[in-house]
């Protein structure tokens, strides 16, 4: 397996629209969904990051939530578009990363309901496109086909849309929250732990913020299941504000540089 394809920034960054699939979903019946109340991101937003690796510029990275709505199987969506690629000494020194991801979410639900993903590493290369049926509970890809998933299932892109809705307001310290998605065929029953509040300096400034920890998948890239720890902004945006992660070949980084368009002021900055 290729290891980059695990990079941990890459969990929450991606794009690029894939037009030439003409696969439809089927009409819509009555969706097994539950309605969102998302009070933390809108049509327009645009985060930046830079991703370092110890001392070194890395590459960049954006999510960006496309200005007008798009109408898929006749449901308004929030087309998110996220993009990652690598720095020019990157490029020099290892592998040239370009990768593109893009969801089509629900406006109502937030469940996804069209997914692409396409990757080029070095000489490596790998796309995905995902119908998720939410009539009969099925995801139709290019890599897999799956039945009796979860009504709540996700993809790579917009499990990072989606829980920045949940309501951490009361939670303890130490207490997981369940997360559903779906990535390369496959489809991930996964926890976030909650480990209470925290003040971080970033390029974008000084924030309060909250601090989470994914669980992860163990092997020949990650240490350990805690290898992967998250901030968000504590206030109603909860935008990702760093990533950090260890793994076997040392540290990496993902760091919040810009913002716009929020859907909420950023009051979680300290002046």
């Amino acid at each position: 397996m290729n290891k980059s394809i695990k990079y941990p920034v890459l969990l929450l960054v991606a794009c690029i629209s894939i037009n030439s699939y003409s696969s439809e979903l089927p009409k819509s019946k009555n969706y097994n969904q539950v309605k969102v109340n998302n009070g933390a991101f809108t049509y327009g937003e645009k985060l930046e990051y830079r991703m370092h690796y110890g001392p070194f510029n890395a590459g960049y990275a954006t999510l960006e939530i496309q200005k007008d709505p798009v109408i898929v199987n006749g449901r308004k969506t929030y087309n998110i578009k996220a993009s990652a690629k690598s720095s020019g000494s990157i490029d020099f020194l290892y592998n040239k990363v370009r990768n593109d991801y893009e969801t089509f979410m629900d406006e109502e639900f937030l469940v996804p309901l069209k997914y692409t993903k396409k990757v080029e590493e070095g000489k490596y290369r790998d796309s995905d496109f995902a119908l998720f049926d939410r009539n009969e509970n099925k995801i139709n890809a290019k890599k897999a086909s799956i039945e009796n998933v979860s009504p709540q299932v996700q993809d790579l892109l917009s499990v990072y849309y989606w829980t920045r809705v949940w309501d951490v307001k009361n939670a303890k310290v130490g207490e997981s929250y369940p997360t559903v998605f779906y990535m390369d065929g496959k489809v991930y029953n996964y926890a976030i732990k909650y480990l209470g509040k925290d003040v971080i300096k970033i390029d974008a400034g000084k924030f309060n913020a909250i601090k989470i920890r994914p669980q992860v998948k163990t092997g020949d890239f990650f240490k350990n299941e805690d290898a992967l720890t998250i901030w968000v902004s504590d206030d109603d945006n909860h935008m990702v504000l760093k990533v950090e992660s260890e793994i076997f070949i040392g540290a990496v980084a993902m760091t919040l540089t810009d913002y716009k368009n929020l859907r909420n002021p950023a009051t979680s900055k300290i002046n």
